[in-house]
Protein backbone atom coordinates (compact mmCIF):
# COMPACT_ATOMS: atom_id res chain seq x y z
CA UNK A 1 0.00 0.00 0.00
CA UNK A 2 1.40 3.19 -0.97
CA UNK A 3 1.54 6.53 1.29
CA UNK A 4 -1.25 7.51 2.64
CA UNK A 5 -3.55 10.38 0.53
CA UNK A 6 -5.02 13.09 2.93
CA UNK A 7 -8.39 11.77 2.39
CA UNK A 8 -8.13 8.05 1.68
CA UNK A 9 -10.23 5.92 3.78
CA UNK A 10 -9.54 2.26 4.51
CA UNK A 11 -11.49 -0.34 6.79
CA UNK A 12 -10.24 -3.29 8.26
CA UNK A 13 -12.69 -5.60 10.44
CA UNK A 14 -12.16 -8.96 12.85
CA UNK A 15 -14.53 -10.99 14.65
CA UNK A 16 -12.62 -12.32 17.55
CA UNK A 17 -13.25 -15.91 18.20
CA UNK A 18 -12.05 -17.66 21.45
CA UNK A 19 -8.47 -18.92 21.50
CA UNK A 20 -7.88 -19.91 25.20
CA UNK A 21 -11.22 -20.88 27.58
CA UNK A 22 -9.66 -20.88 30.74
CA UNK A 23 -10.16 -16.92 30.67
CA UNK A 24 -13.39 -17.09 29.86
CA UNK A 25 -15.50 -15.21 32.98
CA UNK A 26 -18.46 -17.49 32.46
CA UNK A 27 -17.07 -21.02 31.42
CA UNK A 28 -20.52 -21.93 29.99
CA UNK A 29 -19.94 -19.42 27.03
CA UNK A 30 -17.37 -18.52 24.92
CA UNK A 31 -15.78 -15.45 25.11
CA UNK A 32 -15.78 -13.62 21.48
CA UNK A 33 -15.63 -9.69 20.41
CA UNK A 34 -15.00 -7.80 17.58
CA UNK A 35 -12.60 -5.29 16.37
CA UNK A 36 -11.84 -2.45 13.68
CA UNK A 37 -9.31 -0.35 11.96
CA UNK A 38 -10.30 2.58 10.18
CA UNK A 39 -7.52 4.75 8.64
CA UNK A 40 -8.14 7.87 7.16
CA UNK A 41 -5.31 9.94 5.53
CA UNK A 42 -2.66 9.72 8.36
CA UNK A 43 -5.01 9.32 11.29
CA UNK A 44 -5.95 5.68 12.55
CA UNK A 45 -8.53 4.14 14.66
CA UNK A 46 -9.06 0.97 16.36
CA UNK A 47 -11.88 -0.60 18.25
CA UNK A 48 -12.00 -3.39 20.18
CA UNK A 49 -14.84 -5.01 21.94
CA UNK A 50 -15.19 -7.81 23.92
CA UNK A 51 -17.41 -10.01 25.81
CA UNK A 52 -16.99 -12.69 28.46
CA UNK A 53 -13.51 -12.17 29.58
CA UNK A 54 -12.64 -12.66 33.16
CA UNK A 55 -11.17 -9.73 34.79
CA UNK A 56 -7.33 -10.11 35.96
CA UNK A 57 -7.19 -8.59 39.70
CA UNK A 58 -4.08 -9.85 40.85
CA UNK A 59 -1.90 -7.78 42.95
CA UNK A 60 0.50 -7.15 39.77
CA UNK A 61 -0.60 -4.03 38.42
CA UNK A 62 0.85 -4.51 35.42
CA UNK A 63 -1.20 -7.34 34.58
CA UNK A 64 -4.20 -6.91 31.83
CA UNK A 65 -5.35 -7.77 28.55
CA UNK A 66 -3.86 -5.94 25.23
CA UNK A 67 -4.70 -5.81 21.32
CA UNK A 68 -1.36 -6.87 19.32
CA UNK A 69 -1.25 -7.17 15.42
CA UNK A 70 0.76 -9.28 13.54
CA UNK A 71 1.01 -10.16 9.88
CA UNK A 72 0.09 -13.80 10.20
CA UNK A 73 -0.68 -16.28 12.37
CA UNK A 74 2.59 -17.98 12.49
CA UNK A 75 6.20 -16.77 11.65
CA UNK A 76 8.94 -14.78 13.02
CA UNK A 77 7.25 -11.35 12.71
CA UNK A 78 6.65 -9.52 15.52
CA UNK A 79 3.54 -8.34 16.87
CA UNK A 80 2.62 -4.82 16.90
CA UNK A 81 1.28 -3.59 20.45
CA UNK A 82 -1.63 -1.21 20.19
CA UNK A 83 -3.23 -0.72 23.49
CA UNK A 84 -4.65 -2.10 26.78
CA UNK A 85 -8.17 -2.81 26.76
CA UNK A 86 -9.79 -2.85 30.18
CA UNK A 87 -12.39 -5.64 31.00
CA UNK A 88 -15.43 -4.21 33.55
CA UNK A 89 -17.15 -6.48 36.17
CA UNK A 90 -19.43 -8.27 33.74
CA UNK A 91 -16.58 -9.37 31.66
CA UNK A 92 -16.86 -6.83 29.13
CA UNK A 93 -14.54 -4.52 27.60
CA UNK A 94 -14.05 -1.72 24.78
CA UNK A 95 -11.30 0.12 24.21
CA UNK A 96 -10.70 2.98 21.24
CA UNK A 97 -6.89 3.51 20.24
CA UNK A 98 -5.56 6.32 17.95
CA UNK A 99 -2.52 5.54 16.16
CA UNK A 100 -0.24 6.96 13.18
CA UNK A 101 -0.78 4.06 10.32
CA UNK A 102 2.93 4.81 9.14
CA UNK A 103 4.16 3.28 12.59
CA UNK A 104 2.77 0.22 11.43
CA UNK A 105 4.24 0.53 8.04
CA UNK A 106 7.63 1.25 9.67
CA UNK A 107 7.49 -1.74 11.41
CA UNK A 108 7.25 -3.93 8.18
CA UNK A 109 3.58 -4.74 8.43
CA UNK A 110 1.33 -4.47 5.37
CA UNK A 111 -2.36 -4.22 6.14
CA UNK A 112 -3.27 -4.80 2.32
CA UNK A 113 -1.96 -7.91 2.84
CA UNK A 114 -3.96 -8.89 5.50
CA UNK A 115 -3.55 -9.71 9.05
CA UNK A 116 -4.25 -11.25 12.35
CA UNK A 117 -5.57 -9.04 15.74
CA UNK A 118 -5.03 -10.40 18.59
CA UNK A 119 -6.21 -10.33 21.89
CA UNK A 120 -3.42 -11.56 24.68
CA UNK A 121 -2.86 -11.10 28.31
CA UNK A 122 -0.30 -8.51 29.25
CA UNK A 123 2.26 -9.62 32.16
CA UNK A 124 4.78 -6.52 30.79
CA UNK A 125 3.56 -3.60 29.43
CA UNK A 126 6.54 -1.92 29.78
CA UNK A 127 8.13 -4.14 27.09
CA UNK A 128 4.96 -4.38 25.14
CA UNK A 129 4.85 -8.39 25.02
CA UNK A 130 2.28 -10.62 24.51
CA UNK A 131 1.45 -13.42 26.82
CA UNK A 132 -1.36 -15.93 26.21
CA UNK A 133 -3.40 -15.38 23.47
CA UNK A 134 -7.39 -15.05 24.54
CA UNK A 135 -9.06 -13.95 21.45
CA UNK A 136 -7.90 -14.09 17.50
CA UNK A 137 -9.07 -13.27 14.17
CA UNK A 138 -8.25 -12.50 10.68
CA UNK A 139 -8.28 -8.56 9.85
CA UNK A 140 -10.18 -8.63 6.52
CA UNK A 141 -10.18 -5.43 4.22
CA UNK A 142 -12.29 -3.11 2.74
CA UNK A 143 -11.36 -0.22 0.71
CA UNK A 144 -13.73 3.15 0.44
CA UNK A 145 -14.01 6.38 0.03
CA UNK A 146 -14.67 8.83 3.31
CA UNK A 147 -18.03 7.19 4.75
CA UNK A 148 -21.07 9.21 3.72
CA UNK A 149 -23.71 10.16 6.28
CA UNK A 150 -26.50 7.28 6.93
CA UNK A 151 -29.27 8.07 5.01
CA UNK A 152 -33.09 7.55 6.96
CA UNK A 153 -36.10 6.32 6.23
CA UNK A 154 -39.54 6.36 7.89
CA UNK A 155 -40.64 2.85 8.72
CA UNK A 156 -43.22 1.17 11.12
CA UNK A 157 -41.09 -2.19 11.19
CA UNK A 158 -43.74 -3.62 14.52
CA UNK A 159 -47.33 -2.58 12.54
CA UNK A 160 -49.54 -1.79 15.32
CA UNK A 161 -47.24 -2.94 17.59
CA UNK A 162 -45.14 -0.62 20.20
CA UNK A 163 -47.88 2.22 20.34
CA UNK A 164 -46.66 5.57 20.70
CA UNK A 165 -43.31 5.03 18.72
CA UNK A 166 -41.78 6.70 15.47
CA UNK A 167 -39.23 4.83 13.97
CA UNK A 168 -36.45 5.26 11.13
CA UNK A 169 -34.35 2.97 9.53
CA UNK A 170 -30.73 3.68 8.21
CA UNK A 171 -27.71 1.47 6.69
CA UNK A 172 -24.78 3.18 7.58
CA UNK A 173 -21.83 2.34 5.77
CA UNK A 174 -20.11 1.94 9.21
CA UNK A 175 -22.94 -0.13 10.68
CA UNK A 176 -20.49 -3.13 12.30
CA UNK A 177 -19.25 -0.43 14.67
CA UNK A 178 -22.55 -0.20 16.04
CA UNK A 179 -23.69 -3.92 15.83
CA UNK A 180 -22.78 -7.47 16.98
CA UNK A 181 -23.25 -10.75 14.83
CA UNK A 182 -23.17 -13.86 16.37
CA UNK A 183 -20.35 -16.06 15.61
CA UNK A 184 -22.56 -18.89 14.47
CA UNK A 185 -25.28 -16.81 12.94
CA UNK A 186 -24.69 -17.68 9.34
CA UNK A 187 -27.99 -15.48 8.04
CA UNK A 188 -29.28 -18.23 5.83
CA UNK A 189 -32.92 -17.67 7.11
CA UNK A 190 -35.82 -16.31 4.48
CA UNK A 191 -35.30 -12.61 6.01
CA UNK A 192 -31.72 -12.90 4.59
CA UNK A 193 -28.73 -10.67 4.74
CA UNK A 194 -31.55 -7.71 3.90
CA UNK A 195 -33.45 -7.95 7.33
CA UNK A 196 -29.36 -8.15 8.94
CA UNK A 197 -28.22 -4.90 6.77
CA UNK A 198 -29.64 -1.90 8.80
CA UNK A 199 -30.38 -0.68 12.60
CA UNK A 200 -33.50 1.59 13.44
CA UNK A 201 -33.48 4.69 15.57
CA UNK A 202 -36.84 5.51 17.39
CA UNK A 203 -38.48 8.08 19.84
CA UNK A 204 -40.58 6.75 22.39
CA UNK A 205 -43.23 9.65 23.50
CA UNK A 206 -45.39 10.45 26.26
CA UNK A 207 -48.06 13.02 26.49
CA UNK A 208 -46.77 14.75 23.38
CA UNK A 209 -43.08 15.07 24.31
CA UNK A 210 -40.10 12.52 23.50
CA UNK A 211 -39.38 10.18 26.39
CA UNK A 212 -36.72 7.83 25.25
CA UNK A 213 -34.52 7.06 22.16
CA UNK A 214 -34.33 3.77 21.05
CA UNK A 215 -31.99 2.02 18.91
CA UNK A 216 -32.85 -1.21 17.41
CA UNK A 217 -30.78 -3.96 15.65
CA UNK A 218 -32.12 -7.11 13.95
CA UNK A 219 -31.80 -10.63 15.21
CA UNK A 220 -33.76 -13.39 16.20
CA UNK A 221 -35.91 -13.83 19.43
CA UNK A 222 -32.72 -16.12 21.14
CA UNK A 223 -29.47 -15.82 23.40
CA UNK A 224 -27.36 -16.27 20.32
CA UNK A 225 -28.40 -12.96 18.95
CA UNK A 226 -28.66 -10.76 21.81
CA UNK A 227 -25.79 -8.21 21.42
CA UNK A 228 -23.03 -9.21 24.15
CA UNK A 229 -26.26 -11.12 26.20
CA UNK A 230 -27.97 -7.95 26.89
CA UNK A 231 -24.69 -6.52 28.97
CA UNK A 232 -24.70 -3.24 27.25
CA UNK A 233 -28.43 -2.46 27.05
CA UNK A 234 -30.06 -4.52 24.77
CA UNK A 235 -32.55 -6.30 26.86
CA UNK A 236 -35.97 -5.88 24.96
CA UNK A 237 -37.01 -7.52 21.81
CA UNK A 238 -40.12 -7.00 19.85
CA UNK A 239 -41.12 -9.38 17.16
CA UNK A 240 -41.68 -8.55 13.33
CA UNK A 241 -45.62 -8.62 11.93
CA UNK A 242 -46.48 -12.01 12.00
CA UNK A 243 -43.33 -13.38 14.36
CA UNK A 244 -44.32 -14.05 17.97
CA UNK A 245 -42.36 -14.51 20.93
CA UNK A 246 -40.86 -18.11 19.65
CA UNK A 247 -37.47 -19.32 19.29
CA UNK A 248 -35.59 -18.07 16.86
CA UNK A 249 -38.55 -15.60 15.42
CA UNK A 250 -37.62 -12.46 13.74
CA UNK A 251 -37.74 -8.90 15.56
CA UNK A 252 -35.41 -6.17 16.80
CA UNK A 253 -33.56 -6.01 19.88
CA UNK A 254 -33.79 -2.89 21.24
CA UNK A 255 -32.19 -0.31 24.31
CA UNK A 256 -33.99 2.67 25.40
CA UNK A 257 -31.72 5.82 26.45
CA UNK A 258 -32.36 8.60 28.32
CA UNK A 259 -32.29 11.99 26.23
CA UNK A 260 -31.33 14.36 29.09
CA UNK A 261 -28.75 12.11 30.38
CA UNK A 262 -27.55 9.70 27.72
CA UNK A 263 -27.56 6.81 29.96
CA UNK A 264 -29.27 3.53 29.41
CA UNK A 265 -32.50 3.13 31.06
CA UNK A 266 -34.55 0.42 31.50
CA UNK A 267 -38.27 0.75 31.52
CA UNK A 268 -39.95 -2.08 31.36
CA UNK A 269 -39.23 -5.87 32.55
CA UNK A 270 -36.00 -7.42 30.33
CA UNK A 271 -37.31 -9.67 28.20
CA UNK A 272 -35.27 -13.61 28.78
CA UNK A 273 -34.55 -15.45 25.41
CA UNK A 274 -33.87 -19.10 25.13
CA UNK A 275 -30.64 -20.81 24.30
CA UNK A 276 -31.46 -21.37 20.37
CA UNK A 277 -28.26 -23.69 20.02
CA UNK A 278 -30.20 -26.07 17.89
CA UNK A 279 -32.83 -23.93 16.91
CA UNK A 280 -33.60 -24.27 12.79
CA UNK A 281 -33.79 -20.77 11.54
CA UNK A 282 -30.88 -19.29 11.34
Amino acid sequence: MSRLADREYHRYTAVLREDNRSYAKTPARRPGGKATIEITGKSGILKCSVRNLRPLNTPNADKGYGVWIRTEEKGDTVPVYAGGIEINTRGVGDSTISFDPERLRDSGFNLGSGGILEVCVHTAPRDDLPGDRVLMGELELEEADLPEEPKMEKVSPFGTGLPYHQWWKFYPGYFQEMMFFSQDNQNSGSYGPVFRGHQLIGLQYAQGAVKYLVHGIPGRFCLRDQPFGGATGYVYWHPLPGQQFKPGDYGYWLIYIDPTTAEVVFPERAVQPPDCSNCEKE
